[in-house]
């Protein structure tokens, strides 16, 4: 197996190891992040660590990542990442200073009626204290990160609310252009740019001002209610990073960049946009460090027919064409002959250890959107969970309930808010009441991957863990094909 770069960097060893895919709770005062490991870096979801559009992907840290990983580690690791780059800031605290006088008490009112507990929901109608002029400092540990990078304020409207604009590219052209990402301007909302996956929003943070490629996104299959698959074309939903290849680079589904060696690299053409994703084998997602390229499709041809831009791969990527390498596989497909025949894939895929199954439409071109050509299927489990607390919202949700922290059957605690509606952030269940939430995977930890919210289980009166086949715990090796 390939050596993993991260796990001893000049000598120095993380406090604490994580795998790739594998990902940590870390605590602030009032909120709980997540650092998660992927590929050839770390992540936080705190704005500090997303807002860092000025720095590489794998060349950024946070507070969160250095109390988990440790200062000298973390400094460390993004010299190594970007040599070039400026050293992390310490998170060692500065002497204290003599504060200064206040002109008034009602600031002092202000902050102590801020401080509250986080268990108690929030009021409707009540707001979260605030003052004009210059900002003062709350007491959330993550405040000097945030003004360190100057994050915009961004509101995320609802997935079904989400506008698809048709690609407006010239007929014939080769190349097809990526569309620059502008910062949001003061008093609008920004277009949402997610691919109604939570996991998928969490693995690619966004950042002010990039170059966000057009790729064809998924809508869901419903098992039962779906359209009628025969005819379709079906393939395996891989659990990788979704990756766009302009002819030169690779950059993420929301415009990161990776930084993949040269050599790799060099084993592409340039003369034409691959999309696909990094990805190191069937359920082997939290602990591979051997990744290669899968490729689907290929964007630059995409007003030839699906299976017109395959052949087009094959011919590149095959045996015996021009790029074949073991380090670039184009992913497979059969024709689906029932809809028992996708099901019965679907079963013997997540046997497998795979996550699921793609549907695409046949003799479809490639839309740089979302659209119905193509469609996902991943089996979900739903469960019951006790409301212990509650997490103040933020952004669009400061004011109101940001999640619900919860606890499972099994006594494992974990945070739901996806799913909440306006209404019940602002009255969500009380303390004691049973849920239901939906997740597709448990963490290394036990915790379900990305919960959602269903709503309150009034027949129950006591949580109830979902049943979870062996195959797909936490841990479990995948089966030999």
């Amino acid at each position: 197996m390939t050596k993993d770069e991260l796990a001893e960097i000049n000598g120095i060893k993380p406090k604490v190891v994580l795998l790739d895919g594998e990902e940590k709770d870390v605590s602030s005062i009032n909120s709980i992040y997540k650092v998660k490991r992927t590929f050839d870096h770390f992540y936080c979801t705190c704005p500090a660590w997303r807002n860092q559009g000025g720095h590489p992907v794998n060349a950024r840290t946070c507070k969160h990542l250095k109390s988990l990983l440790g200062d000298e580690y973390e400094e460390a690791r993004l010299k190594f990442k970007n040599p070039n780059g400026p050293p992390p800031k310490s998170t060692a605290k500065k002497p204290a200073s003599k504060p200064k006088a206040k002109p008034s008490s009602k600031r002092k009112k202000a902050e102590v009626d801020g401080d509250k507990d986080d268990n108690e929901p929030i009021k409707k109608g009540q707001k979260p204290a605030s003052s004009k002029g210059k900002a003062k400092k709350k007491d959330d540990d993550d405040d000097d990160e945030e003004e360190e990078v100057r994050p915009l304020k961004r509101a995320r409207k609802p997935a079904s609310k989400k506008k698809d604009v048709d690609d407006e590219e010239e007929d014939g052209a080769e190349v097809k252009p990526a569309r620059i990402r502008k910062p949001a301007s003061r008093g609008k909302k920004p277009a949402q740019d997610d691919d109604n996956d939570e996991e998928e929003d969490d693995d690619e943070p966004t950042t002010t001002t990039k170059v966000v490629p057009e790729l064809l996104l998924a809508n869901k299959w419903d098992i039962e209610t779906g359209p009628d698959p025969i005819g379709w074309w079906i393939s395996e939903k891989l659990d990788g990073v979704r990756t766009y290849y302009d002819g030169k680079n690779m950059i993420s589904r929301l415009g990161n960049p990776f930084t993949p060696p040269k050599w790799f690299l060099e084993k592409l053409p340039k003369d034409v946009t691959l999309d696909g994703e990094l990805f190191g084998g069937r359920g082997q997602f939290q602990s591979t460090v051997s990744i290669v390229k899968t490729i689907f499709d290929i964007p630059s041809k995409g007003h030839l027919s699906f299976e017109k831009r395959i052949d087009f791969l094959k011919e590149l990527f095959g045996p015996g064409g021009k790029y074949a390498s073991d380090l670039v596989n184009i992913v497979e497909h059969e024709k689906a002959i029932s809809r028992k025949h996708v099901l019965d894939k679907l079963k013997e895929i997540e046997s497998l250890g795979g996550e699921g199954l793609m549907l695409r439409r046949p003799a479809s071109e490639y839309e740089g959107r979302r659209s119905g050509s193509l469609l996902k299927i991943k089996t979900f489990y739903d469960a019951e969970a006790i409301v212990t607390g509650y997490v103040p919202g933020k952004g669009r949700h400061q004011g109101s309930t940001g999640a619900l922290k919860c606890k499972m059957e099994s006594g494992k605690t974990f945070n739901v808010g996806t799913g909440l509606s306006d209404k019940q952030r602002k009255s969500p269940p009380k303390i004691g009441a049973i849920i239901t939430y939906r997740f597709q995977e448990l963490t290394r930890d036990g915790v379900p991957r990305f919960p959602s919210y269903i709503g309150e289980a009034i027949d129950k009166d006591e949580p109830k863990d979902a049943e979870i086949p062996a195959h797909r715990k936490p841990g479990a090796k995948p089966s030999d094909e």
